[in-house]
């Protein structure tokens, strides 16, 4: 079927958005939204409180008091990511929406040069002629589309990707949380730092192959190489809390 055959048929063109995802459904669309989140706070739960933990231990020499600061560092890093991702989305929202409206009076006060946009926008992409005139025509009879395409090629934002700072509040939170409690648990039945230190090590490193074996999961990239870059990345990070916090050696 050729490309104008297949315009007469839907008698609608086909968004650049469309031909990038082969999944163009809801579910999918939200998932990919905020996985980011997911990824993101279980990470950086996991690295933060395990290089904690295991410098208080390093240096305390107490597994209660390791486990008095990897309860705070839990908290605290938990409402500090909840603040930080609320802000952070809450303003690129807002920055969306700011530019949204500027597109739509663009749209109702300049249309044939918004159109013209559009035009020279598919027409860069490969289409000409009879196909290409179809398409600016369709797309520019229905101002909501042809406000989305238009946010699509001036900004790159597809309405689709939006996210909900609350939602994504909620999830980089919980995801921290679960994270970050893996470094923090054997510290509640150790009677030595030693032995916390060992066993938050190997919970901590084994949740941190999993986020980073998981990431390659979703970018379909080589899962095992995923894990052991994030893996060898936390524990960088916790050997040198380690070594900052075995040069103090504070007996409590």
């Amino acid at each position: 079927m050729s490309k104008e055959e297949s315009v007469k048929e839907t008698d609608k063109p086909v968004s650049p958005a469309q031909d990038h995802f082969s999944l163009d459904d809801e579910e999918h669309m939200a998932f990919r939204n905020y996985m980011r989140d997911v990824i993101l706070g279980a990470n950086d739960g996991l690295v933060s409180v395990f290089a904690l933990v295991i410098g208080v231990a390093a240096g305390a020499n107490n597994p209660k008091i390791a486990l008095l600061a990897g309860i705070a560092g839990l908290i605290a890093g938990a409402i500090s990511m909840a603040i930080g991702e609320y802000i952070s989305t809450k303003s690129q929202e807002e920055v969306f929406d700011a530019e949204k409206a500027i597109e739509k009076r663009h749209i109702e006060d300049h249309f044939d040069h918004e159109k013209g946009e559009i035009r020279e926008w598919y027409r860069e992409k490969g289409f000409d002629g009879e196909l290409l005139e179809k398409i600016v025509e369709t797309i520019s009879s229905n101002p909501e589309v042809m406000l989305n395409e238009m946010m699509l090629a001036e900004f790159g934002v597809l309405e689709g990707e939006r996210r909900s700072p609350m939602k994504a509040t909620i999830i980089v939170s919980i995801a921290f949380i679960l994270g970050g409690i893996l470094p923090v648990l054997p510290f509640i039945w150790v009677d030595t730092a030693v032995a916390g230190i060992i066993i938050a090590g190997i919970l901590s490193l084994t949740g941190l192959f999993f986020v980073g074996g998981l990431k390659s999961w979703i970018t379909n990239t080589i899962i095992w190489r995923g894990g052991m870059e994030n893996l060898l990345l936390g524990l960088t990070g916790a050997v040198i809390t380690y070594f900052v916090g075995g040069l103090f050696n504070v007996s409590v």
